[in-house]
């Protein structure tokens, strides 16, 4: 691009910032060149990272260019999600305030910072993509599966090795993060797997098909049993949503068996395999979460205003009496409801509800209205019932390479009205 097609486009992008108003005004913002360029980068980099279980140093990249542009331009200032903003700011503070009984109160600050850091962060960059660079979202979606496919590959073929050495015990997992994290990436990858499946053409479905099975193939050998439940739970969501035409009836009855097969396949040749996750259904082999979850009660019940302070769960543990062959010390709750609620007390528990409801109703609204146009809201939505299902039972939101994986489906969601908005009444091309 010559020097006066750069100007006639920065004039372009000028004109329509200055006719609209409000939030739509401020979608049109734009950084300077340079800005762009490292955001595009960091925004590449994260999908890369997110798929390996590593996406931290993105998110500081783009942390600088947002306080740059929060300094420099009084419309990025603006709130983007209405009301929700503000909740989140209030359970934000009030995480803060969870400092004041910690036993490690800048542990709780620094978590509580952090957190509200990274879903800052993480909803703006959800917000630019979807309000102003559809293309852009496509891209870092086929960038994360491509990512993912590599992470699989390390994760089944480390499995492998493993299984034919006589081990006959071995969890998979990802280069920066352990099994039941890795067993959450790879979840999200397949409903995003199937998501790109139902809305492409014939090539691209036979193109999806193995990557499928890969991921699918990597999430068992990391015999996360909370992600695997997760999985079930979000395909369910994803079966059961979307169109419900005869095509798409006999493309989700093959996808259903196609992964059942999958899964049968892993436990014949893997009774170990097979073994740990026959333990979901028996309660007498959870007794370890039982008493957790036991603790967190516990902990709401002596501490329901403020909790024990946010990162502080593993200093209170070892306080309570628990039963003999019990380890004494445990790093976090095992369910984000109990972890909020020992943590942040029932307020920050309340907060924390009222936010999930907030993302799953609009969720549920930009369903119903884009009907069979698109299978973004259904393949959102069954993505975020993965992930609030597998926090009930592991993982935790402190962590900077998972917040996204929280935050993301949650921006979409609450983005999908606005966006359907968008797609139906364009923006006239100057």
């Amino acid at each position: 691009m010559g020097w006066e097609e750069q100007e006639i486009s920065s004039l372009q992008r000028e004109i329509v910032s200055n006719d609209e108003s409000g939030d739509e005004g401020a979608s049109c913002v734009r950084s300077v060149p340079w800005q762009e360029r490292i955001e595009r980068v960091a925004l590449y980099a994260g999908a890369v990272g997110l798929g390996l279980g590593h996406g931290v140093i993105p998110q500081v990249i783009l942390l600088v260019i947002g306080i740059h542009r929060f300094i420099v331009d009084p419309r990025s200032r603006k709130a983007k999600f209405g009301s929700i903003t503000t909740i989140l700011q209030v359970l934000t503070v009030w995480m803060m305030l969870s400092a004041i009984p910690a036993i490690r109160p800048f542990s709780a600050l620094g978590g509580a910072i952090g957190m509200a850091l990274s879903g800052w962060v993480t909803l703006g960059a959800v917000y630019g993509i979807m309000m102003n660079d559809e293309n852009l979202g496509a891209n870092l979606v086929r960038v994360f599966l491509g990512s993912s496919c590599v992470g699989a590959i390390h994760a089944v073929t480390n499995y492998i090795l493993a299984w034919s050495k006589g081990r006959g015990y071995y969890r998979a997992a990802l280069p920066f993060i352990g099994c039941n994290a890795a067993g959450t990436v790879f979840c999200v990858a397949i409903l995003i797997a199937l998501g790109c499946f139902r809305s492409a053409d014939r090539r691209g479905k036979l193109m999806m098909v193995p990557v499928i099975l890969l991921l699918t193939s990597a999430l068992m050998v990391t015999q996360s049993r909370g992600a695997f439940v997760a999985f079930v739970v979000g395909f369910i969501v994803f079966l059961l949503l979307g169109a419900g035409s005869r095509h798409s009836l006999v493309l989700k009855v093959v996808a259903l068996v196609s992964l059942v097969l999958v899964v049968a396949f892993v436990f014949k040749i893997s009774p170990s395999v097979a073994k740990r996750y026959a333990r979901i259904l028996n309660p007498m082999a959870n007794k370890d979460r039982l008493e957790i979850w036991r603790t967190a009660l516990l902990m709401i019940r002596d501490h329901p205003v403020l909790g024990v302070g946010l990162n502080n769960f593993v200093n209170f543990y070892p306080l309570y009496e628990h039963p003999e062959g019990f380890g004494t010390s445990m790093y976090m709750a095992h369910n984000v409801f109990l972890e909020f609620g020992a943590t942040t007390g029932i307020p920050g528990l309340i907060l924390f509800v009222v936010i999930a409801v907030l993302g799953i109703s609009g969720g549920i609204r930009g369903l119903i209205k884009a009907g069979s146009s698109s299978s973004l809201p259904a393949t959102t939505l069954a993505i975020f019932a993965a992930i609030l299902t597998h926090l009930q039972f592991d993982i935790t939101l402190n962590s900077g390479d998972m917040l996204p994986f929280f935050f993301v489906p949650y921006g979409v969601l609450i983005l999908l009205e606005q966006w359907l908005e968008s797609r139906n009444h364009p923006r006239p091309s100057l």
